[in-house]
Order: structure tokens, then C-alpha cells, then sequence
């Protein structure tokens, strides 16, 4: 679960009056507004205000600010398009007048911005960027979020132990940085994410102890930060992690706890899924499949209401289909799988694109980074530079394997269009030249039924939605029992094999012959040739072919 991305929600403190606000000097009212940004009523008239004594004052860094705030509250309330705007106009003003110490932690906010998008490449281009800036501009303390944002990307590019020791690393840090400032909520707060974060790769790791402790700090800090949605997601994730070690009913009743406190805080609306999710599979595992099921569609409705691309929301589709099965719902099971596939086709793309990024921005960047500090004190220079050529042999294996890997599979599927090509012009010319004579057969009945079947087939009627086997029987003057058996004598596949071959057959050659068809979606094209669901066109296609209709449809272009 990626808990770490919620919004901050908190209870509405004691705030300034905005008379009393505007009294205070530019750094008090900067202090104020960073401390209480998200529990601020009339926000935006507070912003406004500090702007306008920044303008008068010509002070270009807390002009940057106002800006910076701005694009706090529209992130929170995921209006990403401002929240870009904002931030772009920060790091414009921010660049004219040479503010490198404020430039790294702008970029840093942007990444931010792309992460939450699931845009994971973009979030870590900028992530470097700061990097770049950071590493000789700012503070210990102002780097630490920045290095944990990049090692939360690393773990989804390739989950390793590598990442949960920079985890580890992170959190001690912030450890000791509290006991310089234990009156800093704002620090409390941070601490609060990399802790419920690094505790969910624990759990991934199936260090559940470790994992438990963690929330549990978590929740302590939480509670003397005010930090609803820390709080939130410490209990969710203990359910997360009794859910791992299959203790059902504890983890229930932590998952019913978190679920009451979201319920009531829309800015909680994130964590929603991820707790039904865990719900669900609870009670899967509790062999409870109506109300399992209840869960797995509600995850659903969120997920698509939201259009959320999280990698760790994928389960919910294998569930579903699972849970489908239990239910005797297997053509419903069946769908619902292909969704499952398709995410995890896409995203399987998302990691590796995330690799190549990571291993040639990030890994070999700090590896030469490392050098250049130990090349200064001599005494050192030979350890780290025998480590650099090790670390960057190693990741320079690694990235080849993939890289051939990835080659040869492009490869196979280049080899397996042409084929499918040049056996479709083959059919085409055929088709032309030759007339079918209809079925000879000794089975009257069965032979006006296939004839009939090629008559229908000419108008395509396989492309009508309306289709099934018993409409289909009425139209061959028959029943839907003794069709079925023709279909599975004769054309030797079921009835849904049958008509889905055919689509896939015409989609072929139509997407072959019109150009205007290749500029549809996937989910329009499916809908054309009689599918419901772009997942199911898409398996069926690569069943097939070997490759997604995207794939075939950009060589098609390129021919």
C-alpha cells in the first residue's frame, strides 16, 4: 500500500484572525503558514495577503513562498493542473534571481507532484534535478525527504534490501533530528511519512515485527503531531500487515478502524482502496466470498473514479476474479482477470523504463559522487574507488541483461507481425479467387446450420453485441443445446472461442486496410468489433498474436 502519498488532513487548530495575521513580520507569517497550512480556514486569503506584503516588500524568496503554498493546497485537493502552474511560476522566479538554495527543493516539490500522478519517470527527473542542486546548496535535514522520495522510486523500479537499508538509514536520521527539535511538527509530520512508508516495505519484506514497531512509533508521533492522516494509515497498515500474516480477524478490526476514521475526513479519500482492498482479502481468506466480494467492487468503483494507477492496487482484480471462481462466476472471472493482466502489462513496462532512469541518473551519479569526496582525502580514495568500479560493473550487468532481454522480446514480436502479415495478404488474395460451395455433410440438420452459420458470417453479424448462443440458434433455426454441439464438432472450439476468433480475424485485416480504424482507441476498437471491455479485446488479441493491439497497431503505421 502506498500510504505515504495521502494529503495531510488535520483537526482545525486556534488560528490568527487574518487582522492578527497580516500584523506579523514576513518570517512569522512564513512560520505560521508553513505550520498550519493545511488546517487553515480561508487559506487562499491568507496566501494572498502574505504575497501581497512579499511584493511590497521586494522580497523575491518569500514571493517564491506564496507560491510554494499555493501549490500545496492545490496538490491537496488534486488540482494538478494549478499545482503545476504554481510551482512552475516559483522555480521561474526562483531561477531569475538565482535562488539555488530554494530551486532544489521546487524541483523536488514537482517530482512530488508527477510521483502522486503515478507519472514515476517525470517525478524522478525532477527528483535528480534537486539532487544536483542539494547536494552542495542545502542542509542534512532539507535532503533527507529528497533522498527518501528517491529510494521509495528505486523500491518500485526493484524492490532490494539495498533500499530498505536506505529506509533504515532515513529513519534514524530523523530520529536524532527530533531530539535537536521535538517541538517541530512540521519535522513530526515528515518523520511520520517515512516511517509509515519504510514500514510498508518492511512488511513487504514479511519483517512483520519490524514492521508492527514502526506504526506503532508512528502512531505515537502522530498523536503528539495532531497528524490524522499519519494516524490513519499507522493503523491501516497494521491491518495491512496481520492481513500479510493471514490473523483475519486482527486485522479486520484494525482495517473497520482505519476505514471509520477516512470515512468521516474526505482528505482521507486515498487510503479508502487500499484498506478495502486488505478488507476484502480478509474476509476471501476467511472464506466469507459475498462480502469479500462487496469489498473487491467498491476498491474497484474507487479506482476508477479516481483513476488510480498504483501498482500495489493491481491485486485487486486478481482477487476479484478469484473470488468470481469461489462464486461460480467464471465468465465474470475471466473478464475481470484480463484487467488484472493489463495492469500488470503496463506496469511491468513502468519498472523497467524506471530502471534504465534510475541506473543512469541516480546509481551511477552517487557512485561517481562518492569518488570525487574520497578522491579528496587520500587515505580513503583507493577503498572507494575499488567500490566504484565494482558497484558500477555490477549495475552495468544488470542493466545489459535487461536491456538484451528486453531487445530479444521486441525482436519476437517484430518477427511474429511480419508473419501475421504475410499470412493475412495470403488469406485476402484467396478469399478473392476463391467461393465457398457451402458444407457437405451426411448430417442434413447439421449441415444447413453451418451453412446457415457461413451466411451469417458474411454479414458480420459477430461484430452485434446482442450475439449469444441463444440468439444465435433462433437465426439457424435451431436450439441453443444442438448449435453449441455443431460449433464444437465442426469448427472444433466452444461457442465463446468461436465468435471471439472471428472478431479477432476481422479486426486483423481491418486494422490492416484502414487507417482511420488504426486511429481509434483500444477500448473504441473493442467496442467496434463487439467486445465490452478493452482488457478482454486486448487478451484475446495477444492470445492470438503474441503482442497487445497497440504493438500491432504502431508497426502498421511504420509499414
Amino acid at each position: 500500500m502506498i500510504f505515504m502519498l495521502i494529503p495531510i488532513s488535520v483537526s482545525t487548530m486556534n488560528q490568527d484572525s487574518l487582522t492578527i495575521f497580516k500584523e506579523k513580520n514576513l518570517l512569522e507569517q512564513h512560520n505560521y503558514l508553513k505550520e498550519h497550512v493545511y488546517s487553515l480556514q480561508n487559506i487562499e486569503t491568507y496566501i494572498a495577503a502574505f504575497l501581497e506584503k512579499a511584493i511590497k516588500e521586494k522580497d523575491t524568496h518569500y514571493i517564491v513562498k506564496s507560491y510554494y503554498f499555493k501549490y500545496r493546497i492545490h496538490r491537496k485537493s488534486r488540482a494538478y493542473i494549478k499545482a503545476h502552474s504554481a510551482i512552475d511560476n516559483a522555480i521561474l522566479l526562483a531561477k531569475q534571481s538565482k535562488k539555488d538554495s530554494l530551486l532544489g527543493s521546487l524541483f523536488h516539490a514537482k517530482g512530488a507532484t508527477y510521483f502522486i500522478q503515478s507519472n514515476y519517470t517525470d517525478a524522478l527527473h525532477y527528483y535528480l534535478k534537486a539532487d544536483d542542486i542539494m547536494l552542495t546548496k542545502s542542509s542534512f535535514e532539507n535532503r533527507l525527504p529528497l533522498q527518501f522520495d528517491i529510494a521509495t522510486i528505486k523500491a518500485k523500479g526493484r524492490n532490494t534490501k539495498e533500499t530498505l537499508a536506505e529506509f533504515e538509514r532515513i529513519t534514524h536520521a530523523y530520529d536524532s533530528l527530533l531530539m535537536l527539535k521535538p517541538d517541530s511538527r512540521f519535522l513530526k509530520v515528515r518523520f511520520v511519512k517515512m516511517l509509515n512508508s519504510t514500514a510498508k516495505w518492511y512488511t513487504e519484506e514479511a519483517m512483520y515485527s519490524k514492521a508492527i514497531e514502526l506504526y506503532s512509533k508512528s502512531l505515537l508521533v502522530s498523536e503528539t503531531a495532531n497528524y490524522l492522516s499519519g494516524k490513519c494509515t499507522a493503523i491501516g497498515g497494521k491491518g495491512n500487515v496481520y492481513t500479510a500474516e493471514k490473523k483475519y480477524n486482527e486485522a479486520i478490526s484494525k482495517l473497520d478502524e482505519a476505514l471509520e476514521i477516512s470515512t468521516k475526513n474526505s482528505g482521507l479519500h486515498l487510503i479508502m482502496p487500499f484498506l478495502l482492498l486488505d478488507k476484502g482479502k480478509c474476509l476471501f481468506g476467511l472464506k466469507k466470498y459475498d462480502e469479500a466480494l462487496q469489498n473487491f467492487n467498491k476498491t474497484d468503483s474507487i479506482i476508477k473514479a479516481k483513476d488510480l494507477k498504483f501498482i500495489d492496487l493491481d491485486e485487486t482484480y486478481q482477487f476479484l476474479a478469484k473470488t468470481h471462481v469461489k462464486l461460480g462466476n467464471h465468465e465474470t472471472a475471466a473478464e475481470v482477470y484480463d484487467q488484472y493482466i493489463e495492469r500488470k502489462n503496463l506496469n511491468a513496462d513502468k519498472r523497467f523504463e524506471l530502471y534504465q532512469t534510475i541506473f543512469k541518473g541516480y546509481d551511477l551519479k552517487n557512485v561517481e559522487h562518492r569518488a570525487n569526496e574520497a578522491k579528496a582525502n587520500s587515505n580513503l580514495f583507493k577503498k572507494y574507488f575499488i567500490q566504484t568500479i565494482v558497484v558500477t560493473l555490477l549495475l552495468a550487468f544488470i542493466a545489459i541483461i535487461f536491456f538484451v532481454r528486453y531487445r530479444n522480446t521486441q525482436k519476437q514480436k517484430l518477427k511474429k507481425f511480419h508473419t501475421l502479415i504475410q499470412d493475412l495478404t495470403t488469406k485476402e488474395i484467396k478469399t478473392i479467387e476463391t467461393v465457398s460451395t457451402g458444407y457437405v455433410l451426411s448430417d442434413e440438420k447439421a449441415s444447413k446450420i453451418l451453412d446457415n452459420l457461413t451466411a451469417l458470417e458474411a454479414k458480420l453479424f459477430f461484430l452485434d453485441k446482442k450475439y449469444n448462443l441463444t440468439t444465435l440458434a433462433k437465426k439457424c433455426n435451431t436450439n441453443s443445446s444442438y448449435l453449441s454441439k455443431v460449433i464444437n464438432q465442426y469448427k472444433e472450439k466452444s461457442f465463446s472461442e468461436y465468435i471471439t476468433d472471428m472478431r479477432i480475424t476481422y479486426v486483423l485485416s481491418a486494422l490492416k486496410n484502414d487507417k482511420k480504424l488504426r486511429s481509434y482507441t483500444i477500448q473504441s476498437i473493442a467496442e467496434e468489433i463487439g467486445f465490452k471491455k478493452s482488457e478482454s479485446f486486448s487478451k484475446a488479441f495477444k492470445k492470438r498474436t503474441g503482442f497487445n493491439p497497440s504493438f500491432y497497431i504502431k508497426n502498421l503505421e511504420n509499414m
